[in-house]
């Protein structure tokens, strides 16, 4: 399929399971989620610490649980997301923060106008050759010395590759393992600054792992 027959199919498979996917959130284990929240809250301390005044990008942030969750840390942010689904329960939950229907891969924000990218579990149905495409453009907002924080469902071995297919419920997913996806970040100037893994959640399935990057300075 070519890019815009991909989207579609994400868009179309995630307007299908938008009520069921925001019940499941809603009633997450807080101790399933706290590691997670760690991670998001490292995210926030870098943008808090920058004193930038650009607003976070939530990239891919369905019904918005996150982008909640950094304003109510006091990190102004906003979310898109392919499904319109999504973005109407979004809205619905949060009135007063701006969602809007868009793609990873063509953002409307000017060059380096993002103070920080979220992409929290968005990434896993994008195919590894539209990869470089989506990951060019969050170069491309994030201002130098933002952060980027990647959250993923993950493989541990891929035999060789740097990914395997996965048969998610939603829709056709990827996993990398987390040594490829850094690698991939590196060819988009962003700098590691740390990684965790998460166990798998239960039999037969994969293990998540979160990578916490920068924006490389740009070359003037």
């Amino acid at each position: 399929m070519n890019e815009k027959e991909v989207l579609e199919r994400i868009r179309r498979d995630y307007d299908q399971v938008a009520d069921l996917y925001d019940d499941m959130v809603r009633e997450s284990d807080a101790v399933i989620d706290a590691l997670p929240k760690a991670m998001i809250t490292a995210f926030a301390d870098i943008i808090r610490a920058s004193g930038s005044a650009g607003d976070v990008l939530d990239a891919g942030c369905g019904p918005g649980q996150w982008t909640d969750h950094l304003d109510r840390a006091g990190i102004r942010a906003y979310g898109i997301d392919l499904s319109p689904a999504m973005v109407a329960i979004a809205r619905r939950y949060r009135p007063d923060l701006r969602y809007e229907v868009g793609s990873m891969a063509q953002l409307e924000a000017r060059d380096g106008a993002v103070a920080g990218v979220l992409a929290n579990f968005s990434l896993i149905h994008t195919p590894p050759d539209l990869l470089p495409s989506v990951l060019a453009e969050f170069a491309r907002v994030i201002e130098p010395g933002g952060p980027l924080l990647i959250g993923a469902q993950i493989t541990d071995t891929a035999e060789g590759h740097d990914w395997v297919h996965y048969d998610h419920r939603a829709s056709p997913a990827y996993l990398w393992t987390l040594d490829a996806l850094a690698d991939r970040l590196r060819k988009h100037d962003f700098t590691e600054l740390g990684r965790l893994r998460l166990v798998a959640p239960a039999p037969g399935k994969p293990p998540g792992g979160y990578l916490l990057t920068t924006r490389n300075p740009r070359d003037n």
